[in-house]
């Protein structure tokens, strides 16, 4: 979201989840100095994290692990395949997402 003064993009800073039907943020502006806060339903929350996150399969949790340390592959080219981002990669590879596989 950008700042309602210079129009830089701001940070979240705090979230409240308090509200029975939306969740608060409060943003401040790098730039500016600007805060001001936000609301916004938790539909809305809830429809752009499944529109952003894929949900991977055990199997493409295994593949990723074997792309890395069988084949040796980067993380950055095995981002590439399957469309995700290279510091969820890293997780993966690392164990420290999907650990139990």
């Amino acid at each position: 979201m950008e700042c309602r003064k210079c129009g830089t993009k701001t940070r979240v800073t705090k979230t409240c989840n308090d509200f029975s039907d939306h969740i608060r943020r409060y943003r401040r502006c790098p730039a500016c100095g600007h805060t001001f806060a936000t609301k916004q339903p938790f539909e809305q929350i809830f429809e752009s994290v499944h529109r952003h996150y894929q949900v991977y399969e055990s199997a493409d949790i295994l593949k990723m692990r074997q792309l890395f340390f069988d084949e040796g592959r980067s993380s950055k080219e095995i981002a590439e395949v399957f469309g995700c981002s290279v510091s969820w990669v890293n997780k993966v590879v690392k164990g420290k997402a999907w650990a139990d596989l």
